[in-house]
């Protein structure tokens, strides 16, 4: 097809780190051309064959940055780089080695994101009533990271695959177990104070105000069935005694959890 002169930029070129191919995404280096529409495609001019379509390589994958404490060129990354960093976009470390051979980044200065972690409590933690929960802040923005106490230790034993010096840990007892308005009020309070002491806000919302969140519900309630609640045995008979209900709503025998056989009650209704 015909492209007019004044419809198409002809003989630009790209020593790597700008575009990839569109078809299997291989990092591209050497000439190019860019028409009215914004495509972009491989070689000097149309005539240029044989020729592929690029597209601009994301920012996220490749966001090199200055430290200036050592004067070397450093890029950041997230621990799990196979998984998404944000919704619907990856970090190919193909690419990123790429683009660090190309840039003489030296590899050796990469720096780990502390990655994100979502805790979930056992059953121990359920019988003494609460856990830790590890957190960092950056010193100079009020971002917050919850951390997997393995991250955490790290960071805070300075260990140099982590920018450590960017963040300020913590951590909160968060308490799961007793009256629902106790535990909200306690957990409440104790994101109050750390951000008191920290002098930044941004917590709360961070945890998106759940101050139950894995709160076993009716876990400071004592319990009964007299026979006529609906609560039956695996072979049907009728429950009479104390129960517990567990986080994700199962139903089990005993008034607390591992103190006795934990038999799994069904609720029957009329």
């Amino acid at each position: 097809m015909y492209i007019p002169k004044n419809k198409i930029k002809t003989n630009q070129y790209t020593r790597g780190g700008e575009y990839q191919t569109l078809l299997n995404s291989i990092p591209y280096v050497g000439s190019y051309y860019t028409l009215y529409n914004g495509r972009i495609f491989s070689g000097v001019d149309q005539n240029d064959q044989p020729q592929e379509e690029l597209l601009k390589l994301s920012p996220l994958a490749f966001n090199p940055t200055t430290d200036p404490a050592i004067g070397n060129k450093i890029q950041s990354y997230t621990f799990d780089w196979q998984l998404e960093t944000i919704p619907g976009q990856y970090q190919n470390m193909d690419l990123i080695t790429t683009y660090n051979n190309i840039n003489s980044i030296d590899m050796t200065k990469l720096t780990l994101l502390p990655p994100n972690h979502s805790p979930l409590p056992t059953d121990e933690n359920y019988k003494v009533g609460s856990f830790t929960r590890y957190f960092c802040i950056k010193l100079n923005e009020p971002i917050f990271t919850e951390l997997s106490k393995n991250v955490y230790t790290k960071l805070k034993n300075q260990d140099s695959n982590y920018d450590w010096k960017m963040y300020r840990l913590f951590v909160l007892i968060w308490v799961i177990t007793g009256d629902e308005e106790d535990v909200l009020q306690t957990n409440f309070n104790q994101v109050a104070l750390v951000e008191k002491r920290l002098g930044k806000k941004g917590l709360a919302e961070y945890l998106k105000g759940n101050y139950i969140q894995f709160y076993a519900r009716n876990s400071g309630k004592i319990l009964y069935s007299n026979g006529e609640s609906g609560l039956v045995l695996p072979d049907g008979t009728a429950y009479i005694g104390y129960y517990h209900t567990m986080l994700d709503g199962t139903i089990m025998t005993g008034k607390y959890h591992g103190r006795g056989q934990d038999i799994v009650l069904t609720e029957i209704y009329d």
